[in-house]
């Protein structure tokens, strides 16, 4: 064997690829150059055969000959992120130099080969976003050099086979999105070399070990969100000091925080969201100081936001909404310490005092949720909008269901010009819908219904050309519904019910190119709170 059977190897391969976008492998793979040359193709110095194939992100659709089996050179395989289709020739048993195989994003079918523990050479395999099915081989455990291992979104089922864990130099184990049960098998968790351990989206059941941190001292994520786990989280898990990932979210994890998480320096990711943890915020969280992403909403937990939180400076996203939190924060200056925050979602709790108007120093906000809590606005004119203008990327904003009892500030069109969505709703406001509300010109979602607000709705709305939704259901909004109306070409939503609006509905409503849904007699509050 030699050049000339990879050359007729690859022929092969190219004779079974029907679309070629570039064009590149049908003007390039020819007889009438060397195959060394070819596009994709590495070979090897000493043996001038091909050691290397990577046709990556090509959009590429075809699928796999036998004869790819005889590239016995072959060393790396790159077919990722194109259109493949198929099962994989057993063929490729014959490919014993492998140490990477990577078929990602493509749409290889069938069951992953048992075969694939023959490839004793094996470093990297990469099979995710694929159609594959069935079970997870036992076999890819005698591929004792492979370090790592991406199965994610394949509908895979069964169990994860305990074999696994004999995989000693496993850095990479990711098994996401899959419709594997069953318990996670404690002997994952003795892969000393693992660093990243991916179980997220599955249906798996048990707790994690007590001991964790003991088997996986190098483990750098943890994820295993979106699961049927439950128990409580390991006291000890500090010990695992090079943790910079942890996400436990959508599982059934119960118990309180562990303090000791405060003790990971490294930590950057946390998600705890979506579980069954009670008790208080642990103050020791704010020793995180390289933390990115704070996520404990859908929990039972009571007690305030520590002070210490507000303190982490690298923050981008503070997630504590639906707990039983409570507390008066308007004394802190959240924003100060903030300066890279970018979401922050405070919704169903039981917080009250001023909305603090130093949130607006977090003047890289681009989304804020405020609503169903009892804060309170410290003048008749709702001031905390006037210090949001300060957030120049500003795309959400929602303050619903508070007891403001103010009114909207003609500084509302101050608001970011990139400002989608705006909700208010139940807050009782009082007075008039400002013209100025016109300049918000991104605005997708405007949402009012459940208040007091009076007078006519401002002709000012036809600046609104983005708009899709007007929710301005019980109401004291008075006048006509004004023909500017029409000129929403966007509109889909139009909720006016129980308000004091008098006369027709426009005709050239209908003439709107999208599909209103004008509810100007029944009140469907429940029905578009989501959208509206």
């Amino acid at each position: 064997m030699n050049i000339s059977t990879d050359e007729s190897a690859l022929l092969a391969f190219k004779s079974r690829i029907s679309t070629d976008p570039s064009n590149i492998l049908i003007k390039n793979w020819s007889a009438s150059t060397p195959v060394c040359v070819w596009i994709g193709v590495t070979c090897g110095h000493r043996h001038q055969r091909v050691t290397a194939l990577d046709i990556s992100s090509r959009n590429l659709i075809g699928n796999i000959p036998s004869q790819l089996g005889n590239l016995s050179f072959l060393v790396s395989i790159n077919l990722s992120s194109n259109y493949f289709y198929g099962s994989l020739p057993r063929e490729m048993i014959q490919l014993r130099r492998l140490k990477i195989i990577d078929f990602g994003f493509n749409s290889f079918s069938g069951q992953i080969p048992s075969w694939f523990g023959f490839l004793q050479n094996l470093q990297l395999l990469n099979l995710r976003n694929n159609s594959f099915t069935g079970f997870i081989p036992p076999s890819l455990s005698n591929i004792s050099m492979l370090q790592d291992l991406d199965l994610t979104l394949n509908p895979l089922q069964g169990k994860i086979p305990e074999e696994i864990g004999n995989l000693h130099n496993l850095k990479t184990l990711i098994l996401q999105s899959n419709r594997l049960t069953g318990l996670i098998p404690l002997t994952i968790f003795n892969i000393s070399t693992l660093e990243i351990l991916s179980f997220t989206e599955n249906n798996l059941s048990g707790n994690l070990p007590v001991d964790i941190c003991r088997g996986l001292p190098r483990i750098n994520v943890l994820s295993v969100s979106s699961n049927e786990l439950d128990g409580e989280i390991p006291s000890n898990l500090s010990e695992c000091s090079q943790l910079q990932g942890l996400s436990l979210s959508f599982n059934k994890f119960r118990g309180s925080i562990p303090s000791e998480i405060g003790r990971i320096r490294t930590l950057q990711i946390l998600y705890l969201a979506s579980n069954d943890f009670s008790g208080a915020i642990p103050p020791e969280l704010g020793n995180l100081e390289n933390l990115v992403e704070l996520d404990v909403a859908r929990n039972f937990l009571m007690g305030s936001i520590p002070a210490s939180i507000f303190n982490i400076s690298t923050l981008q996203y503070i997630g504590v909404s639906r707990n039983n939190l409570s507390g008066n924060h308007d004394r802190l200056v959240l924003g100060y310490e903030l300066p890279n925050l970018l979401q922050l979602y405070l919704s169903d709790n039981n917080f009250h005092g001023r909305i603090p108007n130093s949130i607006a120093n977090s003047s890289k906000l681009t989304e804020i949720d405020l609503s169903d809590n009892n804060f309170i606005s410290e003048s008749p004119e709702l001031s905390f909008i006037t210090s949001f203008t300060r957030c120049r990327y500003l795309m959400k904003l929602n303050f619903g269901d508070n007891p403001l009892n103010g009114l909207l500030p003609v500084s509302v069109g101050n608001l970011s010009t990139s400002l989608q969505y705006l909700r208010g709703y139940k807050c009782d406001l009082w007075g008039s819908i400002p013209k100025e509300i016109g300049n918000l010109s991104s605005l997708i979602v405007l949402s009012l219904y459940g208040n007091q607000l009076r007078g006519s709705i401002p002709t000012s709305v036809v600046d609104l050309q983005k708009l899709q939704g007007l929710g301005l259901i019980s109401n004291k909004i008075s006048g006509s519904t004004p023909d500017t109306l029409c000129e929403l070409r966007r509109l889909n939503g139009l909720l006016l019910s129980q308000n004091l609006i008098t006369g027709a509905i426009p005709d050239c409503i209908g003439n709107i190119t999208t599909e209103v849904n004008i509810f100007h007699v029944h009140p469907l509050i429940g029905t578009f709170r989501g959208a509206i």
